[in-house]
């Protein structure tokens, strides 16, 4: 690696990735066009490791299309980069160059970015999710955008969750697998091709220790 860095974590968006060091600081190159990469700067291509602006300490990041998320020690939420969708989540959707604080004080035990989503679980397994909605992806019964979290409908409770493009899923305590979203495809595994603002529940998912992953479905 460029520099002599060491990385314990690392993530790949659609045009720039991010690492994690041992100790928590974090790294991007890549694309920079609306700034992912947290540098303070945009439209420069980095080709090799540069410090997100901040000194935050992290313990879990996410790439998405041209946004970064990633979570502080005690669960807060940052996030940089695109923000036409309110993707940041700061209740705005102003361009953010540097980390900017999640708005409503939530603490998550997972983050995950989309292409214009972002999705976490709260300390008390609860899923929120912010930003583009088209197709019902944020899962809150709608499709309009939000630029702060909203809880993910049905009163279900997540260990783990996962954005895609255009769709979201999530693992409940008892193992089960739900998603939400376009269905185009069949990617929400209910046996049908019918899309659904709300979490439905993956056919035969459940029973076992499993874990959840999401390629981009882009169309």
């Amino acid at each position: 690696m460029v520099g002599g860095l060491s990385f314990t974590t690392l993530t790949a968006g659609a045009y720039h990735n991010c690492a994690l060091t041992s100790d928590g600081s974090a790294y991007c190159w890549g694309a920079n066009s609306e700034g992912p990469i947290g540098d303070g700067t945009s439209g420069t291509y980095r080709n090799s490791p540069v410090p997100v602006a901040g000194g935050l300490r992290f313990i879990a990041i996410s790439a998405g299309e041209a946004h970064t998320c990633g979570l502080t020690l005690d669960g807060s939420a940052y996030c940089w980069g695109r923000n036409t969708s309110g993707q940041v989540g700061d209740g705005t959707t102003t361009q953010q160059l540097t980390p900017v604080p999640v708005a409503g004080g939530l603490r998550f035990t997972t983050i995950s970015t989309g292409s214009n989503h972002t999705c976490g679980v709260t300390l008390s397994g609860r899923a929120d999710c912010w930003g583009a909605n088209a197709e019902g992806r944020l899962g809150d019964g709608t499709t309009m955008p939000q630029s702060t979290p909203v809880a993910v409908a049905g009163g279900l409770s997540f260990t783990t969750i996962r954005g895609g493009d255009f769709h979201t899923c999530g693992l409940t305590t008892s193992n089960g697998a739900y998603c939400w979203g376009a269905n185009n495809g069949g990617q929400l595994g209910d046996g049908t091709t019918n899309g659904s603002l709300t979490p439905v529940p993956v056919v035969g998912s459940g029973g076992g220790p499993a874990s959840v992953a999401l390629r981009a479905d882009r169309r």
